[in-house]
């Protein structure tokens, strides 16, 4: 199924031709002091930011007043973002890593592809193997392991308890250098590659 078919027209926001609507009169400033703003009325307990990077981590940190308590990123041995995360965890902030087995969750949309899937790579199931482990309990292992919060996803049971069970065992040293050699810089989710085709409107945010 190609991406663009995965989204009913009636999830697109309303606009010329039916197309997404970019609010572009609302910088980012104002759009945390309102989420601040919700915080000191009492309705959120902790705030943060996704899929940023480092120079705007920089800037909210300047200006806020509430200090964010976690960055949402997607974070794979395909997109380890290593800079990103020191950074993150040198400015106190917990990073939550989300698409924690890459290609594998975009399949079923059309942006991966079967082939891409960490869980069936050599690298991965000879680790797997060595520790009576999944390949998927390994990936989240990896995560956890760089102190990410993981949040793997799945309507399967046995899977969400399977997901869990990656705190009775670590990497070694040399599982996590195999691991983290595997970086490609491989994004998946990127609304500047899929935006146009799924609703209608470019929206690069990571350029």
């Amino acid at each position: 199924m190609p991406f663009e078919a995965a989204y009913p027209p009636e999830w697109k926001t309303p606009g010329e031709n039916g197309t997404m609507v970019l609010d572009t009169g609302v910088t980012y400033q104002q759009t945390w002091q309102a989420v601040e703003a919700l915080h000191g009325e009492g309705l959120v307990k902790n705030i943060g930011f996704c899929n940023i990077g480092t120079q705007a981590i920089r800037q909210v940190l300047n200006y806020a007043t509430v200090k964010p308590a976690v960055l949402q990123v997607e974070m794979h041995p395909y997109l380890c973002q290593a800079k990103l995360l020191r950074f993150a965890k040198e400015s106190g902030l917990q990073v939550m890593a989300f698409s924690n087995l890459a290609g594998a969750s975009y399949v079923e949309i059309g942006m991966a592809t079967a082939a891409e899937s960490l869980t069936s790579l050599s690298a991965i199931t000879t680790i797997a193997t060595a520790h009576s482990k999944s390949p998927a309990q390994v990936l989240l292992r990896w995560a956890v392991q760089r102190g990410t919060v993981a949040i793997p996803k799945s309507s399967k049971m046995e899977r969400v308890i399977e997901n869990i069970a990656v705190f009775d065992f670590a990497l070694t040293d040399e599982e996590m250098a195999v691991i983290n050699a595997l970086d490609k810089h491989l994004r998946y989710n990127d609304p500047g590659v899929f935006a146009e085709g799924a609703f209608g409107t470019f929206c690069p945010i990571y350029e």
